[in-house]
C-alpha cells in the first residue's frame, strides 16, 4: 500500500513538475524577433494583455492565463519594455509587474550643429526636434546648465546614455548633462583652471582641434600652438572656423572669401575663442587640450608630402616657406 501511495505521489510530483515548467518556465513569446511594448502612461494590466493578444505576441494565451491566477498584476507602469523572444511567462510577467523597463541607448558622436542632436533624439523618443530646440533656448534651461545660445553643444558630450523612453525633456537632459559632470573630474577641472579656462572654453578649443587634425598624435601639439596664440592675444587663425562661419563645409581649400567673412566665428578677423563650439569634439580631443603640449611653436601647416601630418614653425618666415611648398604640391595635383 505504501509503495502504491509513493508511486502515485511520484507520478503526481512529475506531472506537477512538468506543469510548472510548461506554465512558468517555457518560452511564451511568439515573435521571431524581440517585441517592443511602448506605454505612454500607466495602464491596467488587462489593457496590456489585450494588446499582446491583438499583436499575437503570446504563443499560448491559456498558459499565460493559468500562470496569472497565481501571479496577479493590477497595473503596468509607463515605459518601454523589450520582450525577448526567449522569455518565459515568469520572465515576461515579472518584468511587467515590477516595471523593469528597458531604457533607450542614445549614442551621441561628433556632430556640427545642435539640430543634428535634436533630430537624433526625435528618432528615439517622443519629442519633436523643434520642441527640443525650444527647450534648449529657454532662459531657464540656459541658466540651469550655464550656457549661452551659441554654447548649447557644450553640454552634450559624445557618450552612450541609457535614458528611459518615457522621460520628460528635463529628465532627458539631466541624463545628458550627467555625462558632462561625470567627465569633469577634479583632476580635469584643475587642468582647465591652470589654463585659465572654463569647461566650456576647453570644449570650444577642442572643437576647433577636432576639425583641424588628421593624426591623433598631433592633437596636443596643435592645442599647444593655439594656447601660445591665446597667451599673446594673437588671432587663432583656424581655417575650420571660417568654413563653419560660411557653412561651406564642402570646400577643399580655404580661400580669401572664407577668410574675409564677417562672423564672430572667423578666427582670422577676431581674437580669442569663438562664441561657441564648431562641433562636438571627441572626449580624447578634450583631453588632448587639457594635456596640451608646451612648446614655442606659433604656426602649423599641412606637410607638403601630404602624409596627414603637419609641420610646426616658430616664426612667420619659416611657416611661409612650408606653406608655399604645400600650395605648390596641391596645385600640381589640382586639389
Amino acid at each position: 500500500m505504501l509503495k502504491k501511495i509513493f508511486f502515485i505521489s511520484l507520478i503526481i510530483g512529475i506531472i506537477l513538475g512538468i506543469f510548472v515548467v510548461v506554465i512558468y518556465k517555457s518560452n511564451n513569446i511568439n515573435t521571431s524577433s524581440d517585441y517592443i511594448l511602448y506605454l505612454e502612461k500607466d495602464v491596467p494590466f488587462e489593457n496590456v494583455m489585450d494588446s499582446l493578444e491583438k499583436h499575437k505576441v503570446l504563443k499560448n494565451s491559456l498558459s499565460a492565463t493559468i500562470f496569472l491566477t497565481s501571479y496577479p498584476i493590477k497595473n503596468v507602469k509607463a515605459g518601454r519594455y523589450k520582450l525577448n523572444k526567449s522569455m518565459s511567462n515568469l520572465e515576461l510577467f515579472r518584468k511587467l509587474k515590477y516595471g523593469f523597463e528597458d531604457p533607450i541607448k542614445l549614442t551621441i558622436s561628433t556632430a556640427t550643429f545642435i539640430d543634428e542632436i535634436a533630430f537624433k533624439i526625435e528618432q528615439k523618443f517622443r519629442f519633436k526636434a523643434d520642441t527640443i530646440l525650444q527647450f534648449l533656448n529657454t532662459d531657464n534651461t540656459k541658466a540651469k546648465y550655464n550656457f549661452s545660445h551659441e554654447q548649447r553643444l557644450c553640454n552634450i558630450y559624445p557618450m552612450t546614455y541609457d535614458i528611459p523612453w518615457n522621460s520628460s525633456l528635463e529628465q532627458l537632459f539631466e541624463k545628458i548633462n550627467k555625462g558632462k559632470t561625470d567627465f569633469w573630474t577634479p583632476e580635469r577641472k584643475q587642468k582647465a583652471q591652470n589654463m585659465n579656462m572654463s569647461e566650456n572654453d576647453v570644449y570650444i578649443l577642442a572643437s576647433m582641434i577636432q576639425k583641424e587634425y588628421s593624426k591623433k598624435e598631433e592633437r596636443s601639439k596643435i592645442a599647444g600652438v593655439l594656447m601660445n596664440r591665446l597667451q599673446i592675444n594673437m588671432p587663432l587663425q583656424v581655417d575650420a572656423t571660417c568654413k563653419y562661419a560660411t557653412k561651406d563645409f564642402s570646400a577643399k581649400r580655404v580661400t580669401g572669401t572664407h577668410l574675409r567673412c564677417v562672423s564672430p566665428y572667423n578666427t582670422y578677423t577676431n581674437r580669442g575663442l569663438p562664441p561657441g563650439p564648431i562641433c562636438i569634439p571627441e572626449l580624447s580631443t578634450i583631453d588632448a587640450c587639457l594635456n596640451y603640449e608646451k612648446h614655442d611653436f606659433l604656426y602649423y601647416c599641412a606637410d607638403p608630402s601630404l602624409n596627414g601630418f603637419h609641420l610646426f614653425s616658430k616664426t612667420w618666415e619659416a611657416h611661409q616657406a612650408v606653406a608655399q611648398n604645400y600650395y605648390k604640391k596641391v596645385n600640381s595635383l589640382n586639389l
